[in-house]
């Protein structure tokens, strides 16, 4: 039986069991409504004491952290119905996924940072994947229990890599499911979306006994047909299917410990070009498999009667290998990436140790992290110059203080020294560097509603393995007859860390009740600017010099280079975020704008920097809350202001709308019962600096349904 008939065999099943319910299912110990208690919070609403850990490794409110976050819910995720992680962050000020429509490709950016400029970390450990053309986020959105997106230079907490900022991922455990009550469940789930014909299946069994809980989750998704962009033409080679298995053991004896030990596979194959962000020919397809395996063992401590501990430690491995299969020449190309790891953190509250200031304690936290990035690949067997092998070791430390100050006022200072070490095969030496990474934050509350915050930080990035030495031939283009243009990588291993200097500026404002009319009001507003050094550039040469006769394949090759430099640059920008919510809807609206030059060269902007972009999304409460209907508008603006030669991008505006029907009583209770039109006027779009179109008009359906026994 193929897996679309297993798909619709599901699919019908859920349908079946819609329509045989009658809510009286003696079996259930409480009514089968989905765990996560309560299912029907403000959807996109405001959260006013929403908690935050991903600025200083420890819990704080959001709205007096000293910091740009935003924190999405596993509630927030399931409402839209996301295609791939493009559709997660589409609302959120300053954050962009590059990359796509194909999902293999789908890379971060924030605030111009892309890709290895900034941080993932699922779980508690980071994501280091970075093969060239290759995506980061190599996660089901459906396995997302929250998301805090970060945004500013995060060194000092995240070490290389933070330009930009973190992606700070929690999956979904036992624990959360039964919504820490004894039992067990079965969550079924099944979608279709019709641009595409993608059929997908979530499946996961999970519960909780006493100190133990468990969860098990299957999900597979297919893409039957090439997506169609907003002018009906197909998106070539964007079939894939995906596979993500994610198992979880978690030993919770009470309330203050938690070891937990978790198992993640994802898999994705499919047909695309080598770099799948560009167009698809008959030249350059390859039959493509990407596999990460990640296990990690995380155990957390915490308990406020204990001053001295407040643990967070972290052992893991994250896998990813890539096999592709070139159809024009048979070619076969592989890449292993290995990252292990380790990371302890932990907070020590001084407020009986020293004098405290304005009654509160002065909390310190610190931790050190170790981990080996690994890296090899072939082709056809043999050693492969474009990956070669090589390997970065990192060992680091770090420090911080949150200081209250009085009348409102605190401080955050902190501090991280990285050392780096790397290795490559061949001619090349040994390499050690280390780096200082400080930060200081001051944050005033002159009154409930009103916060005022600062921040200066420092952050780098050590250059990728591949960006240091890579070599050997990049790409090969005939120009005629027995003329050809032969492109080879320059090995750089004398690149420089990235290094910035960024000044942040914000305020926020809340009001309960505004207007004695049951509605909650926040709005947060945002202005950075960051100074780049050695900001890593690459540059493809074409043609570098004059063409040479190779007598063996009687051929007169023109030789091209393709090799990294650094440049220094400015980034600037301003974001605002605003939201109300009430007992019959929301209204949401954001803007970001950015700027940035290279120095030295006056209006010269960097390339890949993302378009302003403003957003305004409403919703709707309707029948008690269990139907709620929403839609989103998106506006991006043209990006014209690119070096010579670079990929321009012209503005757009599309429309997504959504209903979510969950009934808590009568027959249909505990259903989850989901519609999503993305792109609902079928608009022509790319998103800068992509190459290839977006989707089209998509339609997407889900229903889901938990079936719980508790005790």
């Amino acid at each position: 039986m193929s897996k679309k008939a297993n798909l619709l065999i599901g699919m019908a099943a859920l349908c079946g069991a819609a329509l045989a319910s009658d809510g009286n299912d003696e079996a259930l110990s409480e009514r089968s409504s989905p765990p996560s208690e309560p299912r029907q919070e403000l959807q996109a609403g405001v959260v006013l004491d929403a908690l935050v850990v991903s600025a200083t490794r420890t819990e704080r409110p959001r709205f007096t952290t000293p910091a740009s976050i935003s924190l999405l819910t596993r509630d927030d995720i399931e409402t839209i119905q996301p295609y791939g992680f493009q559709d997660v962050f589409e609302s959120i000020p300053g954050v962009s996924i590059q990359g796509g429509p194909r999902r293999i490709a789908e890379e971060p950016s924030i605030r111009g940072f892309a890709d290895e400029q900034v941080v993932i970390r699922i779980d508690g450990t980071r994501q280091n994947f970075n093969k060239a053309h290759g995506g980061r986020f190599l996660l089901d959105p459906d396995l997302v229990q929250s998301i805090e997106v970060l945004r500013g230079a995060s060194s000092s907490v995240y070490g290389s890599g933070a330009l930009g900022g973190a992606f700070v991922i929690e999956t979904v455990n036992g624990r959360d499911m039964t919504g820490g009550r004894d039992g067990f469940g079965v969550r079924l789930k099944g979608g279709f979306q019709d641009n595409g014909q993608e059929w997908s299946s979530f499946n996961t069994l999970y519960g909780q006994a006493g100190a133990l809980d468990f969860l098990g989750s299957f999900i597979y998704r297919d893409v039957g047909e090439d997506i169609e962009d907003g002018n009906g033409d197909d998106i070539l080679a964007s079939r894939d299917e995906i596979s993500n298995g994610l198992v979880k053991l978690g030993l919770q004896p009470d309330e203050h410990h938690r070891v937990e030990l978790a198992v993640d596979l994802f898999d994705n194959t499919g047909r695309n070009p080598p770099n799948a962000n560009e167009t698809a020919t008959a030249t350059n397809l390859v039959d493509r498999d990407t596999e990460r395996t990640n296990a990690r063992l995380r155990y957390r401590y915490d308990n406020p009667d204990n001053r001295w501990i407040n643990l967070d430690t972290a052992f893991y491995r994250n896998d990813v290998d890539t096999r592709e299969f070139r159809f024009d020449d048979a070619r076969v190309d592989t890449t292993d990436f290995e990252t292990t790891g380790f990371e302890l953190t932990n907070t020590t509250r001084l407020g009986t140790i020293v004098s405290t200031i304005a009654g509160e304690p002065v909390r310190l936290t610190y931790g050190t992290e170790f981990y080996t990035d690994q890296q090899s690949g072939t082709r056809n067997g043999a050693e492969r110059l474009q990956f070669p092998d090589a390997e970065v070791e990192y060992r680091a430390g770090f420090v911080q203080a949150e200081v209250p100050l009085g009348a409102g006022f605190s401080v955050i200072p902190g501090v991280r020294f990285d050392a780096f070490e790397y290795s490559a095969a061949g001619d090349f030496q040994d390499r050690d560097e280390d780096e200082v990474s400080p930060r200081v934050a001051l944050g005033w509350q002159p009154h409930e509603s009103v916060y005022l915050w600062a921040e200066y930080a420092e952050a780098f990035r050590a250059p990728s393995l591949t960006e240091l030495f890579a070599d050997g031939v990049h790409f090969t283009v005939p120009l005629g007859p027995g003329q050809v243009v032969v492109n080879e990588f320059v090995p750089t291993p004398a690149l420089k860390p990235e290094q910035s200097e960024q000044v942040q500026i914000g305020g926020r404002f809340r009001q309960r009740d505004l207007f004695d009319a049951g509605v909650d009001f926040q709005l947060d507003a945002v202005w950075h600017e960051s100074e780049i050094d050695n900001f890593v550039d690459q540059v493809v040469i074409f043609i570098s010099g004059d063409p040479a006769f190779d007598p063996v394949t009687r051929t007169l090759v023109f030789p091209g280079i393709t090799t990294n430099f650094n440049v220094d640059a400015e980034i600037s920008g301003f974001e605002l975020d605003a939201r109300l919510s009430g007992n019959i809807g929301y209204l949401k609206a954001s803007l970001a704008t950015l700027d940035s030059r290279r120095k030295g060269s006056p209006g010269d902007n960097l390339a890949s920097l993302q378009p302003d972009r403003a957003t305004l999304g409403a919703g709707l409460y309707l029948l008690g809350r269990e139907l709620t209907l929403g839609a989103e508008l998106v506006a991006a603006s043209d990006r014209r202001d690119v070096p010579a030669a670079a990929l321009e991008t012209a503005g757009f505006g599309k429309t997504d709308v959504f209903a979510n029907y969950l009934p808590l009583d009568g027959p249909l209770a505990g259903f989850e019962f989901r519609l999503a039109v993305d792109n609902v006027f079928d608009k022509d779009h790319r998103i800068h600096p992509n190459a290839i179109e977006q989707p089209g008009r998509s339609v997407r359906i889900s229903i889901a349904k938990d079936f719980l026994w508790l005790q």
